[in-house]
This record gives C-alpha cells, structure tokens and sequence, in this order.
C-alpha cells in the first residue's frame, strides 16, 4: 500500500454485515457480477450522499498506484487498463476495483492520512482503524461472501466460481472459518434451475428469488 489512512474504528463483523448488503444489491448472477457495471450503475446511484460519483480512467503510466479514490466529488480514479481487465472478468483487477469501493463505501474526506515521515509515524495502529485494513476486508467479503466460502469450501471452487485470486479464494474460507455468521435471507442451497444463490426458505417450500421458480435444490 502507498499510504494508509485513520479512520473510524470498524470491525470485521461490521464490515461483513455492510458488504453482504452491496452483496445482495449487485449479484442477480450465479456467483460473480460484473463489477464495473456494478460501479456505473448500482454504486453510483446508491452514494448520492456523496455526491455525484465519477470516474477518471488515466493511462498505467500516468497513475503508479493503479486506482485511488478522492472525495468532494467521490472521484474512482483507474488505470483504464485494470477497467478493461476487470470488465472482462480478470479476478486480481476486479480485487482492485472492490477495494476502491471499499474506501467509497466505508470512508470520505475526513479520513486522516498516516505520515510519511517514519519519525512522526505512529508505532501501532490497530487493524479496525487503518483504512487500508477496512477497504481490503471489505473487498474479500464483497467479492465471496462468508456464507459462499462456507458452502463451496474449496480454494478451486470458490476462485473459479466467484471469480477472485487463489490466495483471496483461500483467506476467505478460512477466515469464513472462524467468523461469526451474517444473516442473509438466503439459505445456502443453490438453485437446481437457473444455479444461482438466491434461494429463499418459506417454511416447507424452497423458491428462488432470481428465477422465481421451485428451487430444486
């Protein structure tokens, strides 16, 4: 990370509940969404609080961090190369992406940039106030879930299907492992018509929420 920022203290679980529902509010897909319509079409509609949300595409050599976010107006701003990668379904660029609407979502201008100067650095800084922490927690459980990590359970199975690295694939289940679950009003089955997670418990009777049909589970 470039820099890092103070920022008002979050904890995983927090972080969980608010990425599950930008979770719900993305995905009508199987597992994965496309995550820069999510950006032109959900997302900038959602943070009208923030303002009007742009996005500034700059050539690779022109922004050595790949992406960053400022506020006043929120402004993404990508190397148009990671939007191209992430638009086609590349699982580190869509990490990258994830990550900035982590720092969209949870943060804004009043977010307090850590030194430079290792002098006036602070010696230790809790996880839960570091907002590089934050956006990167948010980024996992944005793009798997814990209640996916912990039906699909295999590294293969969730990277391929979620559409994210390996070693992201690898951390969420553990991390799912241990981590105290978020209510969804999803059960864990999949839809045995149109495969999808969006099934819903009623009582005796399982339907599907995307299809809306019986789910055949």
């Amino acid at each position: 990370m470039a820099r890092d920022y103070e920022v008002r203290i979050k904890s995983r679980e927090d972080i969980a509940k608010i990425a599950m529902s930008w979770w719900l509010a993305a995905t009508r897909s199987r597992y994965h969404f496309n995550i820069c319509t999510f950006v032109t079409k959900v997302l900038a509609c959602r943070l009208r609080d923030k303002g009007k949300l742009t996005v500034k595409f700059y050539p690779s050599a022109e922004i050595p961090d790949r992406a960053f976010v400022t506020f006043n107006p929120a402004t993404l701003h990508i190397d148009e190369q990671i939007w191209k990668d992430a638009d086609i379904g590349k699982a580190y660029a869509r990490f990258i992406i994830a990550h900035e609407i982590g720092h969209l979502v949870l943060h804004d201008e009043f977010a307090v940039a850590f030194s430079d100067e290792k002098a006036a650095q602070l010696v230790y800084v809790q996880n839960e106030e570091s907002g590089e922490w934050q956006a990167n927690t948010f980024a996992d459980l944005f793009l798997v879930p814990d209640f996916v990590a912990r039906k699909l359970k295999l590294v293969d199975l969730v990277a391929g299907l979620c559409v994210v690295t390996d070693e992201l694939a690898a951390r969420q289940i553990l991390a799912a492992q241990s981590a105290k679950a978020i209510v969804s009003p999803y059960s864990s089955d999949i839809c045995g018509t149109c495969w999808n997670l969006t099934v819903l418990s009623n009582g005796a009777t399982l339907t599907c929420d995307t299809c809306d049909q019986y789910a055949d589970v």
